[in-house]
């Protein structure tokens, strides 16, 4: 008899390999999937805006979103306290078969007292985005000159949209703290693409600002899909009152919110502070330029820190367990591999727009006239994005804002704070300059703004955090 040979182990594919010496994980594969599809489909995107808008409204467009941006101002980081303290629970959790939640129930009774005292937070919020915000931005676009934009519906629109997805915040939040980070970045793909196509059929039917609205509405819809169907059976886990311990106040939100809000807030100067400054100072034409080209950037790097937002809930588990070894070895490997990202994403983009420089003034020959009207449109992108010299800065100023970020990674799963006075400073200092400097130089002022900051201030401050509590930990 012929000798019967033990099956080998089947070999895995040569992306599969790549995907995990890259880190990619499920939760990674679909945030970057919704990242990369912002990213690619952002050229076609840029391509309508600069056909179908007027220099005009594309500054209005980008400084709605930067506008909306403000929730920050009545968010204030519970975010982030949300997300640490649900993970340090659901190490003694589960979702069962049916879609409930399960475990021990002393951590279940804290996880409705949580869900309960983000709730109320956050309703709360939503009233005061509509009351100050709102209001706000009336009175900001109301004492601009007059120039023919349709603002005040879509305006009114965007503010209610936005105080309902508010409300809605702390139940995906929940989930991400409950290592449903998967799924959640899973409809949050489905979310950018299905966003993505009708901002598509709103430019090109003449919708104006009314694409915003649509952008609104389309998040809103897929997040009370995710709470009411897909997880309707876990929110309603969290129902009943609690009857053991719960979250205290005093004690466990409020030592580590308090200096997370003071943060966020000041997060605005180095994020969506530029775009209405721009629009006040420069006008709608040169914050049409810098909004085009910064949401880019931004959607990059958010793309790089998804490797290591997608595992907070882990890291917030081993430290629970006090599995220190594993979580360094993870985040190093995280941090490398998105800092790679980072640093060749923003290249690639720079090379873009040195290429579209050369092309300006370049005329089309005549044995390729079809291409004519793609022609002209390449050569009004041109005109509607930076030139390279203040995207470049602005690129550049992203490797400080990602190595604050990942370095706060690391230190917040142990319910720790150590940033309030550098992060509060550092930003504020940006937004000091950037104001400064971009009212008096435009985005080329701004872009040093950011980068004089990043290079002398947070880089090396954030560094010596790390070092100082990694000593700590010895």
């Amino acid at each position: 008899m012929s000798e019967q040979r033990e099956p080998q182990p089947q070999q895995r594919s040569w992306p599969r390999r790549l995907l995990n010496r890259m880190e990619v994980n499920r939760a990674v594969f679909y945030a970057l999937v919704s990242r990369g599809w912002q990213f690619v489909s952002g050229p076609v995107t840029m391509l309508l805006i600069v056909a179908f808008f007027s220099s005009e409204l594309q500054g209005y467009y980008y400084t709605f979103g930067a506008l909306v941006a403000l929730q920050t101002f009545v968010e204030m980081g519970m975010q982030v306290v949300t997300l640490y303290l649900t993970s340090h629970e659901w190490s003694k959790l589960e979702i069962d078969e049916r879609g409930y939640l399960i475990g021990e129930e002393a951590a279940l009774s804290r996880m409705r007292s949580l869900a309960a005292l983000v709730l109320k937070w956050y309703s709360i919020a939503g009233l005061f985005f509509v009351g100050g915000i709102g209001i706000a931005g009336y009175w900001f676009f109301q004492s601009q000159p007059a120039d023919g934009v349709d603002w005040q519906g879509p305006w009114y629109c965007i503010v209610g949209l936005t105080a309902l997805t508010l409300v809605a915040t702390p139940c995906l939040t929940l989930l991400d703290g409950c290592d449903q980070v998967s799924v959640t970045n899973r409809y949050r793909a489905f979310q950018s693409v299905t966003a993505t196509l009708v901002v598509w059929i709103a430019i090109s039917s003449g919708a104006g600002l009314w694409t915003s609205v649509a952008i609104c509405a389309v998040r809103l819809f897929w997040e009370l899909w995710l709470i009411g169907v897909r997880y309707r059976r876990f929110f309603a886990s969290l129902l009943p009152s609690r009857t053991g311990p719960g979250v205290s106040w005093s004690e466990e939100v409020w030592p580590l919110h308090w200096k997370l809000a003071i943060q966020a807030m000041a997060t605005y100067f180095t994020s969506s502070f530029v775009i209405p400054l721009m629009f006040e100072y420069q006008g709608p034409e040169i914050a049409g330029q810098l909004g085009l080209t910064w949401t880019a950037l931004m959607t990059l790097q958010m793309a790089a820190y998804s490797w290591m937002l997608s595992r907070a809930p882990l890291f917030g588990s081993l430290v629970a367990q006090n599995n220190l070894p594993e979580f360094k070895r993870v985040f190093w490997r995280l941090f490398q591999v998105s800092t790679q990202v980072l640093i060749a994403g923003g290249t690639l983009f720079c090379l873009i727009v040195w290429i579209l420089q050369l092309l300006q003034g370049m005329e089309l020959p005549e044995s390729w006239s079809i291409l004519q009207p793609l022609w002209d449109l390449v050569h009004k992108l041109q005109r509607r994005i930076l030139p390279l010299y203040p995207t470049v800065l602005l690129a550049l100023a992203l490797i400080p804002i990602h190595i604050a970020q990942c370095v706060m990674a690391y230190i917040r799963p142990f319910k720790q704070e150590p940033f309030l006075f550098l992060n509060t400073g550092s930003q504020l200092i940006t937004g000091g300059l950037v104001w400064y400097l971009g009212k008096t130089y435009g985005p080329v002022g701004a872009g040093w703004g950011f980068l004089l900051t990043g290079l002398l201030l947070t880089i090396p401050g954030f560094l010596f955090i790390l070092k100082r509590f990694t000593q700590k930990q010895l």
